[in-house]
């Protein structure tokens, strides 16, 4: 049975190998009422920023978790080199889904921009959307096992994205299914570090041809037209086998 996992990094208090810890409310709240965990059981926690802490519960009510931290483990579960996400938004539930499964592929960033075809979010509605994306990201991260938290930035309008791309980006690639090269032929030249999926019903040509212009390498996934969640996954898929 795998070990439970639970992100602590939230708090001003952090474990500490050979001391006891409280945990946070809401890890706390999900050890005691989701995982129904008991005094004794071990788990895993992670602060978010590399590596993770072995630990056994040895307190457990209402009022709070506390565990034993054992040792302090050093382990790693990302690429080698960093793979950010440009996710153009898509509808909220696809949009949840896409967060949770690029993290699991291991996208160390996600981007979502606003593009023409892009579902509509007002300014407030969109921070509320990006701190649920967070969450999701947290969640997803205990599941898979990785410890350090996939950056997730503000929802930013796709010009003012590109007009802020630079050489950190790069190679960058873009889905387009009538691109002639697979993405497979570019992970092989070159492992991308940015890649970009458009929103339902695609970009528009404009947009596409600016992505080109400012660098980016068009590329398809075959000759079957894919749904934005699917493009962003099987892209994230490749890359994470490939590369």
């Amino acid at each position: 049975m795998l070990t439970p996992r639970l992100f602590v990094g939230d708090t001003e208090a952090l474990p500490e190998a050979g001391r006891e810890y409280s945990l946070p409310a809401a890890a706390a709240r999900h050890a005691a009422q989701a995982l129904r965990m008991r005094r004794g059981d071990a788990l895993a926690l992670f602060t978010g920023t590399g590596g993770e802490y072995a630990a056994t519960i040895t307190h457990i009510d209402r009022h709070g978790v506390v565990a034993e931290v054992e040792r302090f483990v050093d382990i790693e579960r990302e690429f080698t080199r960093p793979l950010a996400l440009v996710q153009a938004v898509v509808a909220a539930d696809m949009m949840d889904f896409v967060v949770r499964k690029a993290v699991e592929l291991g996208a160390s960033a996600i981007v979502p921009v606003q593009a023409a075809r892009s579902q509509g979010l007002p300014p407030e509605r969109a921070q509320r959307r990006v701190a649920h994306w967070r969450q999701i990201a947290i969640a997803a991260c205990e599941q898979c096992g990785r410890n350090r938290l996939p950056r997730i930035t503000p929802v930013v309008a796709w010009s003012d994205w590109l007009a802020g791309a630079d050489d950190q980006r790069a190679p960058m690639v873009i889905l387009d299914h009538e691109a002639s090269m697979p993405l497979a032929r570019v992970v092989g030249d070159s492992a991308p570090r940015t890649v970009i999926v458009g929103p339902e019903g695609g970009f528009t040509r404009e947009e596409s041809g600016t992505a080109r212009a400012c660098g980016a390498i068009a590329a398809q996934l075959g000759p079957r037209v894919l749904r934005a969640e699917t493009a962003a996954l099987a892209a994230l898929a490749v890359i994470a086998a490939l590369g």
